[in-house]
């Protein structure tokens, strides 16, 4: 049996929030009003116009307004009506948004308010509640293999839940099992579909099979980082150790954690623990809006 096997048909899982008590509902509540300020603030536009959906669907006929593309013109209800008039269309979206999140032992690092897990978490949701207004969403989570899956469906509620899974899951495992996580996401998505990869950012990318998924599939790779790993200490250089593995170094002025990972067809975000998150996936959802239209 596939390991993905093995999670569908389960059971539903008991809700973490109720597991977990006051401070995760806390969270949750909090974390949804920032994304529902998110989508007010313009994020919700950006996010549709940015993940196409699988067509155009026919809508109505109307007559011709000055500005509209003389392509759409209906002619025959034009010839009949002796008045012009034009096909309108709208977007059919039927999308299914598969977030992967990482929740290695080396998520747990942190050296500001908030660790890596911490905004893995945060932006996860964010795309989960967005998504969850017009589209599907599911999400693997995993550590050094797959933890769990959730099985897309649309709805707030559900995004909801994915939320909750979430930030209710704890950082454990020794490794990081990203390539099982993309092999899931290919099995599972049978249409084409949105994929959005949540890593660490120390993480080694499985390039080769992120580029053949992003040939079926749009795909998004988020990278979170912590600026004490990557530029390293103002002051003395500082002994750090490696939750998954063991190994340690020393963290020194120099070390920098690269920024450039080139792939076809793949979308990539760097972020870290220390900046605001909302400008940097503003400008990706820009991005993608801008090559959708040309």
């Amino acid at each position: 049996m596939s390991s993905l096997a093995r999670w569908l048909g389960r059971p539903v899982p008991v809700d973490p929030v109720h597991q977990a008590g006051s401070e995760l509902r806390s969270q949750v509540r909090h974390l949804e009003i920032r994304a529902r300020r998110a989508m007010e603030s313009g994020l919700s536009g950006h996010y549709q116009s940015a993940f196409k959906g699988r067509g155009l669907e026919f809508e109505e006929v109307r007559e011709y307004r000055s500005g509209d593309d003389i392509r759409t013109i209906a002619w025959n209800v034009t010839a009949r009506t002796g008045q012009l008039h034009v096909k309108r269309y709208r977007e059919e979206r039927d999308l299914t948004v598969l977030l992967l999140v990482d929740l290695s032992a080396s998520t747990r690092f942190g050296s500001k308010v908030m660790t890596v897990h911490d905004l893995i978490a945060e932006v996860a949701s964010l795309f989960a509640l967005a998504a969850s207004r017009r589209d599907r969403v599911g999400a693997v989570l995993f550590d050094d293999s797959v933890r769990s899956l959730i099985p897309p469906r649309a709805g707030w509620r559900h995004g909801l839940r994915v939320v909750r899974e979430v930030l209710g899951a704890a950082p454990a495992g020794r490794g990081t099992a990203v390539e099982d996580a993309v092999a899931a996401a290919g099995r599972l998505l049978h249409r084409r579909g949105v994929v959005i990869l949540l890593v660490d950012r120390t993480c080694e990318l499985p390039r080769r099979s992120l580029a053949a998924l992003a040939g079926r599939h749009e795909v998004v790779v988020v990278r979170v980082g912590d600026a004490l790993l990557e530029r390293g200490a103002d002051s003395d250089p500082l002994p750090v150790a490696d939750a998954e593995t063991g190994r340690r170094w020393t963290v020194g002025r120099t070390r920098l954690g690269g920024d450039r990972v080139a792939m076809p067809g793949v979308d990539v975000v760097n972020l870290r623990t220390d900046d605001d998150y909302l400008p940097a996936i503003q400008a990706l959802l820009e991005r993608r809006e801008r090559r959708r239209a040309r």
